[in-house]
């Protein structure tokens, strides 16, 4: 098994494995366990290039003029269909969370990356933000779905 798991990786070395695979090797300590994971990487899409359709600007829309964030997987539609509704509204997406951001969506969190406290580091940043003052609206996919 080892031997076609080294070949399957083009590896020759049972070290390369996480590198290869993207995880982290899980570890024993002395009171505990940390499990194994898989490290995340995804290249942030480049939100410029959505277009909005000016025919269904909607000055109406709390989302109309303000900075929209999302974080999770939304159940409803693809992160990419929710984006380009805030673009057709006439609201502005972001990437990360920010000074500038007006609302955090939250969708569905897998706590297998996010961790116990099922807050993405997006969901973090706004909670400080919020702690700090910022008017910065934390909303849930219903509650966006809703507002649409």
């Amino acid at each position: 098994m080892t031997i076609k798991a080294l070949e399957q990786t083009d590896t020759n070395s049972i070290y390369y494995f996480p590198e290869k695979l993207k995880t982290t090797v899980g570890q024993l300590y002395k009171g505990g366990y940390k499990p194994s994971n898989t490290k995340r990487e995804h290249k942030a899409r480049d939100l410029t290039k959505i277009v909005g359709d000016p025919k269904k600007h909607n000055p109406e829309s709390i989302f109309y003029g303000r900075s929209v964030v999302f974080t999770g997987t939304l159940s409803s539609m693809i992160r990419s269909e929710a984006q380009q509704i805030i673009a057709d509204i006439g609201g502005i997406n972001g990437n990360s969370v920010n000074k500038n951001t007006d609302f955090l969506v939250v969708g569905h969190q897998d706590y297998r990356i996010v961790g116990e406290d099922g807050m993405s580091s997006k969901q973090e940043k706004a909670v400080k933000l919020i702690e700090k003052g910022s008017e910065l609206e934390i909303i849930s996919e219903s509650d966006f779905i809703k507002n649409i």
